[in-house]
């Protein structure tokens, strides 16, 4: 819990910020003692290490797949009985699938 907020009044180019005070992360904090992996641990396993690197680089075909869509316009969530088809949409003009939160 913050008690007190303290602001450094450093110059604009000074970067240290209070964080560079801090000890270093334990990760045996956040972690149950049950857990059978410590995340150093899931970081030196080989399958973590697969499912975290890319498959797909800029301008390879994107993997195939079908979604229903539905209607928000009321608000609530309306299944329209349509489904939208990445390959369909691909033959009739360029598709961008982006990744990520724009709020």
């Amino acid at each position: 819990m913050v008690d007190e907020i303290e602001f450094d009044h450093g110059s604009v180019g000074d970067r240290r910020s209070k964080s560079d005070d801090l000890p270093p992360f334990d990760w045996r904090q956040m972690t149950p003692e049950d857990s059978p992996k410590s995340p150093p641990d899931l970081y030196r396993d080989p399958l973590v290490t697969d499912l975290r690197t890319p498959k797909v680089a800029v301008g390879d075909d994107a993997f195939d797949f079908e979604l229903p869509v539905y209607d928000f316009s009321s608000g609530a969530k309306t299944a329209t009985g349509t489904t939208f088809h990445l390959a369909d949409a691909a033959r009739q003009r360029p598709v961008a699938l982006v990744f990520g939160s724009y709020t």
